[in-house]
């Protein structure tokens, strides 16, 4: 194939049970001029082999067969090698209509867009049931958008599956996947970024996807990827002190998108670990103030009120009980943050306030004491 419409890239770990109906799915597209990018990301059961089984009667999917290096990393080679005008996103627990490429490119071509987004559909595989969940529900359908006239798009759920991105405007605004372990958050990042510099945006009232939601409520209980979620709004803070212009104007709104994402994940976290990423909230949300980007106007009072309770405590505690606090891994997550990759080809405005480190120093000699 010399030129493809849309690439799509499913990412593959460990999907052998509902592989076979996702990769069916691409395939019966109605869009013929279509390159299936099947990245296995060293998976352990037999994904591969189906993979390989389907390509032997169709030359239309590209094999990518590699160690284990998560979601981000599989996404990046994917679009990497990608051919295609447009790029799709098909997760293997997921499926597809046949015609939701189509229809997508078809719209992105009448528009010159550089995102199509659908609604899609919440699927219970135990139950059998395909809900229709209208994400998009309040946006303007079949009309050009941006987030340079509504800001609000930001504060959009990711997902990112629903939609088909010109790979050119990916390319051009280097846009990728942070490229964490496992597959936690990294969408997040991913659609910031999309929205903060697509300049043609298309909603369409249809849903073409299926979303597998059986296990959404799985609790993260590993200690390495409850910060997760951090290190992509880290990502995202690095990828806007790049530019002036956009740092200016999303910084302040990015906060509240910081903030639901953080309540949200701590709920979701196990009790053993709530305190420290209330802590790490706390951390954050002093370095935004210093920054002058935590601004009272982009909250209602609810959040504001819970904000400002989370400061508080914490601030309350830097000036007492240090003897009763467990200053270990928020100290290690200073050290990650300063460290990470996408802190350091951010802009120096990344670094965190002295004033904001001299409080786990002195959190630190307080215990020592």
């Amino acid at each position: 194939m010399s030129h493809a419409a849309v690439s799509i890239i499913m990412p593959i770990y460990n999907a052998a049970d509902f592989l076979k109906e996702s990769l069916g799915s691409a395939l019966q597209q109605t869009l013929k001029e279509i390159e299936i990018i099947c990245v296995n990301d060293g998976s352990k059961d037999q994904s591969l082999e189906i993979i390989k089984q389907y390509a032997a009667y169709d030359g239309r999917i590209k094999i990518i067969d590699k160690e284990n290096s998560g979601y981000g990393h599989s996404m990046n080679i994917g679009l990497q090698i990608a051919t295609g005008e447009y790029i799709g996103i098909l997760e293997p627990d997921d499926f597809a209509d046949a015609n939701m490429y189509e229809f997508l490119f078809q719209t992105a071509q009448k528009q010159n867009a550089d995102v199509v987004k659908s609604n899609y559909y919440e699927y219970r595989q135990k139950k059998k049931e395909d809900t229709f969940f209208e994400v998009l529900k309040g946006q303007e359908y079949n009309v050009v958008t941006s987030a340079e006239t509504d800001e609000y798009l930001v504060f959009m759920r990711p997902c990112i599956w629903s939609a088909i991105y010109r790979r050119d405007f990916l390319v051009q605004n280097h846009i990728q996947f942070n490229e964490t372990p496992g597959a936690s958050y990294q969408d997040t990042a991913f659609s910031f970024k999309v929205w903060m510099c697509a300049q043609r945006v298309v909603f369409v009232k249809e849903g073409f996807l299926h979303y597998r939601i059986d296990n959404e409520n799985s609790s993260v209980n590993s200690s390495d990827k409850i910060f997760s979620i951090c290190d992509e709004f880290n990502s995202i803070q690095s990828f806007l002190n790049s530019n002036k212009l956009k740092k200016d104007k999303f910084s302040k709104i990015l906060q509240v998108l910081k903030f639901d994402s953080y309540m949200w994940n701590l709920e979701r976290i196990s009790d053993d670990y709530k305190n420290y990423f209330t802590d790490q909230i706390a951390l954050e949300f002093l370095k935004a103030e210093n920054e002058k980007i935590l601004c009272r106007d982009y909250f209602d009072e609810i959040r504001w009120e819970q904000i400002q309770n989370i400061l508080a405590s914490y601030k309350e505690r830097r000036g007492g009980a240090a003897e009763n606090y467990n200053y270990t891994l928020l100290k290690q997550r200073v050290y990650d943050l300063e460290n990470s990759h996408s802190y350091k080809v951010g802009h120096a405005l990344m670094i965190l306030p002295a004033a904001i480190k001299r409080t786990v120093i002195t959190f630190r000699n307080g215990r020592n004491q």
